[in-house]
């Protein structure tokens, strides 16, 4: 077993000119590779090494001892002599070492070493071996007397980086005479040495290697910082063979006149103009017979100018192919765009771990450039919570990353954390020497901004109202009007878009910005004055959303409408909080707030509901006793009672029915009267619960509502299984199954058959409750009502019991408790009592240890996987299911 905190030796393989053997004697060449893949491995197994992974045609090993890595490498090469080991087809290999310390996760190696051990290996040629300074020294002393190192000088390689001093390995029956290294220095470029190593964008590198291969004009498109200049040096850095007459950097950030964009490109070639004839000409008579590559970079203020050359240029040199790097497509013929997306980020909690966090790319650059401002940084499991926050707060953006990681030199990581909420003056100070506007975030999104018209300006600040995201529809209401004009909303979108403050979700449907870009918008929109106007836009927009679900919670629509405001959670909390502000704010929040409601009572979102609704009917406008306090009341109480806090629940709901009582609104009156009676339910006032309950229904039975029915029998069912009285909640039950099932209600007909399967696991119709409780979670797995789910957990646990399957019965309980926990859904007075009794049962005849030790193992499940172990329990555990139960 390898030591990943010891220096490591690493070895990478390659064979020269592997795709042209495929290309012309494929079928000699899968035996030939096999049986190369069988000597790499053999080699390195004979000389103590392990082979890591393959890397396309060859391999990554490790070694403890580098002498060790180099004497499997020789006798790699001496093996790859014989034309038999290799199926008669001539495998030329290539060899590179280094050593060093790097992180070691799923079986792999990360970081600087092993990258660097991966260049060393790209400047060889086949059948040569290199070695970095640092192998050569480890192993200088102790060579066997064959070996020998021949010193190579100083070497760029293609990581951009800092040179390495190589060797090359010498042995009697090696070839020891080869060409010129494969270094930056082989082919004619201009490309800059990088400070920094390489991190994190390995995928796109490939990707973008790929493509390039395969269209002539390659754009990198995407926003400020997101690293598109570096990747596009990189790209260009491993892609030096192809262009024999150069690799050529054109800087464009400086340029403040379109017009100097040919001469800049000419500069960049070392082009003359010739006296009496423009610029242009001469550089398409110098590109037309040359193979080479442009990279175009910082287009995104002169793309226009940049658009045009790249036409011109690309029709008159055909072995010319153009890179680019703009925070906006060129839109010119021919071109094909990459999108550059901010990297990965860990999801921010309380508490982390370092090895959960490591492999997310945007961990990696930060790590790398902490190191780099503070050589002792180290990610910990004390610190990595503070670390993920970062890179999730800073949306993955690599300026922002470094600028961050450039703050260790003066404060500790978690103080760095903390202080984000104010991330424009903190990231700060960063390189001197880099363009102005990558020193500070700030400057880095002014620069964007400014290359706005007003119409783009005022849509793209108007656009900051939105939290979480939004659609097209959302952003022509909400970011219409002032400044705007006659402006096309959706003109306007579109070039935002393209100018990479926006981005569109894979599906083409959901717009949304950065959190960093929404912030610097939001700080452009309340200078701009308009911050009341589109904020009370916004907020009457997503109350008319809240509100055009009304009677469709109950229905079939549920499911469609959950996952709509699934996407728009953020969005009505940021209404709720306007309207502290808005004019009329209480009114309008006593209606957002009922309004959720059922969203936020079948997602398990009580908490949160009920805190916003309590927060509504306290503004002071909100005062009125009107319907819409009423209303909100009955939530209120509706919210506290379903959590447990039963006299808080009466506080609401009493004052509800006093309000529905003194406006005569018998309908008001008859819906609170159902909540009102199961919080005495759960106070234990049985015949005070039974007053109300009879009430509400016979109020539901004179309107004629079907759904307030059901629902008043659905609350005498728990009146009656907490009597005891069976018979009479069974004959409920089936009455309450039939509404629900007549009104086409999906998560009634769920609720009606978990009330059912209960009160026929109490009767021992066990084959009843399974058949039951089948039904339910059918229903329960696509519709996605929480609410449900946790009662289903709840169901089966007492059905496990009622089996004798006492460790089954403490799973599911253990999982229904920890959906509790999460949802601050507390089960009423009846499934309590029902629980209670079965769970009793099993701890006596598991003991307690086991009990508790089964209960944990389904605390531990996630929802959908304890949905999943429900499913599978039932296929194997219970009576074989039949068909629905009928209503």
């Amino acid at each position: 077993m390898h030591d990943s905190s010891a220096v490591t030796t690493y070895l990478f393989t390659d064979i020269e000119g592997s795709t042209g053997h495929w290309e012309r004697e494929p079928e000699r060449m899968h035996a030939a590779l096999a049986r190369h893949d069988e000597i790499c491995r053999g080699c390195v197994a004979a000389h103590r090494g392990a082979v890591v992974k393959s890397t396309g045609d060859g391999i990554l090993a490790i070694f403890g001892d580098p002498l060790d890595a180099m004497q499997a490498a020789v006798a790699l090469q001496l093996a790859m002599i014989d034309a038999a080991a290799s199926n008669d087809v001539v495998l030329r290999v290539r060899c590179g070492l280094h050593a060093g310390v790097d992180a070691q996760r799923d079986n792999d190696y990360f970081g600087n070493a092993v990258n660097r051990a991966a260049r060393v290996m790209s400047a060889a040629h086949g059948g040569q071996i290199l070695v970095s300074k640092v192998v050569a020294a480890l192993v200088a002393d102790r060579l066997p007397k064959d070996h020998a190192l021949l010193d190579l000088g100083q070497v760029r390689l293609r990581g951009l980086a800092r040179p390495e001093h190589v060797c090359q390995v010498v042995h009697p029956a090696l070839q020891r005479q080869f060409p010129a290294l494969r270094s930056l220095a082989a082919t004619p470029n201009n490309l800059p040495q990088q400070l920094t190593s390489f991190v994190a964008r390995e995928r796109e590198l490939a990707d973008v290697t790929k493509q390039l291969g395969e269209t002539r004009l390659l754009t990198l498109v995407g926003g400020g910082g997101l690293g598109k200049t570096r990747l596009s040096l990189q790209v260009a850095a491993e892609v030096l063979d192809a262009y024999p007459d150069g690799v050529w950097l054109v800087e464009l950030a400086s340029v403040s006149d379109a017009r100097l964009v040919p001469q800049t490109v000419a500069s960049a070639l070392g082009v003359k103009e010739d006296p009496g004839h423009h610029v242009m000409e001469a550089l398409l008579a110098f590109t037309r017979e040359r193979r080479l590559l442009l990279v175009l970079d910082n287009c995104e203020h002169v793309v226009l100018a940049c658009a045009e050359l790249a036409r011109k240029v690309l029709e008159a040199a055909s072995g010319v192919t153009i890179l680019a790097s703009s925070r906006e497509p060129l839109n010119t013929r021919g071109e094909h765009t990459y999108p550059l997306a901010p990297l990965p980020v860990p999801a921010p909690a309380p508490t982390s771990s370092a090895d959960a966090i490591a492999a997310y790319p945007a961990v990696q650059l930060f790590v790398d450039r902490a190191i780099a401002a503070k050589p002792s940084f180290r990610i910990t499991d004390d610190n990595a919570a503070a670390v993920a926050q970062i890179c999730h707060r800073l949306d993955g953006i690599p300026l922002a990353l470094e600028l961050a990681a450039a703050r260790l030199r003066s404060m500790p990581v978690e103080r760095i954390a903390a202080r984000l909420s104010d991330r424009f003056r903190l990231l700060t100070s960063g390189d001197r020497t880099a363009l102005p506007r990558q020193q500070t975030l700030r400057a880095l999104i002014d620069w964007s901004y400014d290359l706005l018209d007003e119409h783009e300006r005022a849509f793209f600040r108007q656009l900051a109202a939105f939290a979480g995201g939004f659609t097209l529809d959302a952003a022509e209401r909400v970011g219409g009007g002032g400044a705007l004009g006659d402006a096309d909303g959706i003109d306007l979108l579109a070039r935002l878009v393209e100018k990479s403050l926006v981005t569109l979700d894979a599906a083409g449907e959901r717009y949304r910005m950065l959190e960093t870009v929404r912030e610097y918008a939001l700080e452009r929109l309340v200078t701009s004055g308009e911050m009341d106007t589109v904020r009370s836009r916004h907020l009457a927009f997503y109350l008319a959303l809240a509100e055009a679900a009304g009677s469709e919670w109950i229905g079939p629509k549920q499911g469609a409408w959950l996952a709509r405001f699934d996407i728009e959670r953020e969005n009505f909390i940021a209404a709720h909080a306007w309207c502290d502000h808005a004019e009329d704010g209480g009114q309008l929040g006593l209606r957002l707030t009922r309004a959720v409601y059922f969203y936020c009572l079948h997602r398990g979102l009580l908490v949160l509901g009920f805190t916003a609704i309590v927060e509504a009917l306290r503004r002071p406008s909100a005062q009125v006793r009107n319907v819409a306090r009423c209303r909100a009341l009955s939530a209120a109480g509706n919210f506290a009672t379903n959590m447990g806090r039963h006299d808080e629940a009466l506080q609401y709901l009493e004052e509800s029915l006093a309000i529905a009582r003194q406006l005569g609104d018998r309908e008001r009156i008859a819906v609170t009267l159902q909540p009102l009676g199961r919080t005495y339910l759960a106070l234990g006032k049985l015949d005070i619960a039974c007053v109300h309950l009879e009430e509400a229904l016979a109020l539901a039975e004179a309107s004629g509502r079907q759904r307030e029915i059901a629902a008043a029998l659905s609350c005498l069912v728990q009146l009656r299984r907490a009597e005891g009285n069976y018979d009479a909640a069974m004959q409920l039950c089936e009455q309450c199954l039939a509404l629900a099932r007549t009104i086409d209600d999906p998560e009634s007909v769920a609720s009606s058959l978990l009330n059912l399967a209960m009160v026929a696991t109490m009767r021992a119709d066990l084959r009843g409750a399974r058949q039951a409780i089948d039904e339910a979670l059918r229903i329960v797995e696509i519709g996605g009502s929480r609410l449900n789910g946790q009662g289903l957990m709840t169901a089966v646990s007492g059905l496990a019991a009622a089996i004798e399957d006492w460790s089954g019965a403490a799973r599911f309980f253990g999982a229904a408790t920890t959906e509790a926990a999460i949802s601050g859904l507390q089960p009423d007075r009846a499934d309590q009592e029902f629980v209670n009794g079965h769970m009793v049962r099993a701890s006596a005849q598991l003991g307690l240890t086991a009990f508790d030790a089964a209960m944990a193992a389904g605390g531990a499940l996630d929802y959908a996987s304890a949905l999943a172990d429900v499913r599978v329990w039932l296929e194997r555990k219970a009576a074989p299911a039949v068909a629905p139960f009928p209503g």
